[in-house]
């Protein structure tokens, strides 16, 4: 029987088109109680999603985001001091931004310039890693340029799901992502932004506000190395190496001199425009959220100490142009998953034989890849798969592909996937079917009992489901 849940996380999101303009009342806090966020270089903490940043001598920040995967923009430090705030403590965010498409950079036909307002865990590494949604807004005056003035809410339905997603209640940065997803928008387009003003409000009474301890030492904390390995270029047939980059976790306790000591290995892929970076992992700051849910998880027993490759699924020298936009190398990644990737893994790393310690899974593109080239053409490798906003595919299509291969044989032990119900890519009831069908007509590897899906109530096609996909499925593998 397949296992269903529904992950009740309203997210409280408002998307793009069903939020007015609104004009903030007046708010009850002193002005001790309200925090305004000071604009200069030493409150960027990631600007790589925007250009020509210029701090202006009226306070505010100016600066041009593009419309490229989905929206850019400057993520700021909340305090000058780049401490943390408890997001609980806080009830509304005061803003007021103007907006102005760059001339002659806007499409035809595209909406009126839209924003998302974001929130940064402390563990985030960058523009793209360790945010949740709060809400989204659209410019709503004359034309398609002008002034926004906005009150968001921060309410406790969404600091629930905030603390659910990131195990505390701590926030350290903020971006208005310019929203150009599913507005007409190219990926050309530009957006002239100038943040007047941002200011949380915080509650009369709460705490000072101060970061939450784990209760994790340095020595329980996994390490991230940044790799590179030897590939080939898949799409064009070229034989010669070439490198490829990655992101290693080693969790605690790790050493490379121990040879008898072998662990399981994850193999994380990206979607579509992204690239080995997207997921966050990295060798600075604290490592990346899903590093944290791995420390974590790991030190409380519910994951299984594992070794996790993040990497880049594009099979092909196109890789190196930054993001993953070569559709046929990703169709081709089945040759660099099982010539060069797992060889290397296994030489480079203490990593168990045989495919019971071998698990992959991939957010939207890297879903695809998960199921069409990790079940479909790799199954005597990999047996724990993770498929996180992307629907299966018809049950006779997997099982053909299966049987041209030989694989009849092998089990799955687990599959788990996940899915937002306001995916604007995936429609929710669609996807349903996908997974339903599947469970109910694979005949050629019985899953059974091993596999569950679940719904992200609330969630679109952003990470903030992708984490949570993430978060779930690490305890789910290696049980065996």
């Amino acid at each position: 029987m397949t296992k269903v849940k529904i992950l009740l996380l309203c997210s409280c999101v408002c998307f793009a088109g069903c939020s007015s303009v609104s004009t903030p009342k007046k708010n009850e806090a002193t002005a001790s109680n309200a925090l305004k966020v000071v604009f200069n270089a030493a409150s960027v903490f990631d600007g790589s999603q925007a250009k020509d940043i210029t701090f202006n001598t009226d306070g505010s920040v100016s600066y041009v985001a593009t419309a490229v995967a989905s929206g850019g923009g400057v993520v700021f430090y909340i305090k000058p001091d780049r401490s943390v705030i408890n997001i609980s403590n806080y009830d509304s965010v005061d803003i007021t931004v103007e907006c102005a498409p760059v001339e002659g950079k806007w499409a035809p036909g595209a909406k009126k310039p839209s924003f998302g307002f974001r929130l940064y865990t402390p563990e985030a590494t960058g523009f793209w890693s360790g945010f949740e949604d709060v809400e989204y807004f659209d410019y709503e005056g004359e034309g398609m340029s002008g002034t926004i003035v906005k009150n968001v809410k921060i309410n406790d339905a969404w600091v629930k799901k905030y603390i659910n997603s990131c195990d505390n209640d701590d926030v350290i940065g903020f971006t208005l992502k310019f929203n150009a997803y599913q507005r007409g928008n190219n990926e050309k387009d530009e957006l002239k932004v100038t943040i007047k003003s941002v200011v949380f409000n915080k509650k009369p009474g709460t705490p000072p506000d101060a970061p939450t301890s784990d209760g994790l030492t340095e020595a329980d904390r996994g390490k991230v190395v940044r790799i590179t390995y030897p590939s080939h270029d898949y799409v064009s047939g070229d034989t010669t190496i070439y490198q490829k980059p990655a992101w290693v976790y080693l969790p605690a306790g790790y050493n490379a001199a121990d040879k008898g000591t072998k662990y399981p290995l994850l193999i994380l892929l990206h979607g579509y425009q992204q690239n080995q970076d997207t997921w966050g992992l990295r060798d600075k700051g604290t490592g990346g959220k899903i590093k944290g849910y791995l420390d974590r998880g790991i030190h409380s027993g519910e994951v299984k100490k594992f070794v996790l490759v993040v990497v880049n699924g594009v099979a092909s020298k196109n890789y190196a142009s930054g993001t993953g936009t070569d559709i046929a190398g990703f169709n081709a990644f089945g040759g660099e998953l099982r010539n060069d990737l797992i060889p290397f893994m296994r030489a480079n790393y203490n990593i168990a034989e045989g495919r019971d310690n071998v698990a992959l899974a991939g957010l939207s593109m890297g879903g695809m890849q998960t199921v069409n080239i990790g079940i479909g053409e790799t199954l005597d490798l990999i047996s724990w798969f993770g498929v996180f906003s992307f629907p299966m595919p018809p049950a006779a299509e997997l099982n053909n592909k299966i049987k041209a291969r030989g694989f009849e044989s092998y089990n799955i032990n687990y599959l788990y996937a996940i899915c937002g119900d306001q995916d604007f890519l995936i429609k929710w009831d669609a996807y349903e079917k996908s997974v339903k069908d599947l469970s109910e007509g694979f005949d050629k590897v019985k899953l059974g009992t091993n596999f569950s899906y679940e719904r992200f109530e609330g969630g679109t096609h952003d990470f903030p489901v992708w984490y949570q996909g993430f978060k779930n499925f690490i305890p789910l593998i290696f049980k065996k």
